[in-house]
């Protein structure tokens, strides 16, 4: 039964170490406000790929739309979403 236990959690944290790490970011950009959300989805749109599923889009050619986009927004809803993202790219 521990052998078990310990195959099964072995198993589990291979998953969560081989996952990407994207997703999240769109609902915390978009709990900010209507214009982060919309800087969002226009830069998803300019970009031509999924910053939800790939790491390379979000910190990549999506980072650099939707940052410029943002300049367009009030000043909390810039920095709000501009803290969600700064983590996830270095």
């Amino acid at each position: 039964m521990r052998f078990l236990l310990t195959a099964l959690l072995a198993g589990a944290s291979a998953v969560v170490y081989a996952s990407p790490v994207a997703a999240p970011q769109e609902a915390e950009v978009s709990s900010i406000g209507q214009c982060p959300q919309a800087c969002w989805d226009e830069s998803e749109v300019q970009a031509g790929c999924d910053p939800n599923a790939d790491n390379a889009c979000l910190c990549g050619v999506f980072l650099d739309a939707v940052t410029a986009c943002l300049g367009t927004c009030s000043i909390e809803e810039n920095l709000a979403a501009l803290d969600v993202l700064q983590p996830s790219c270095p």
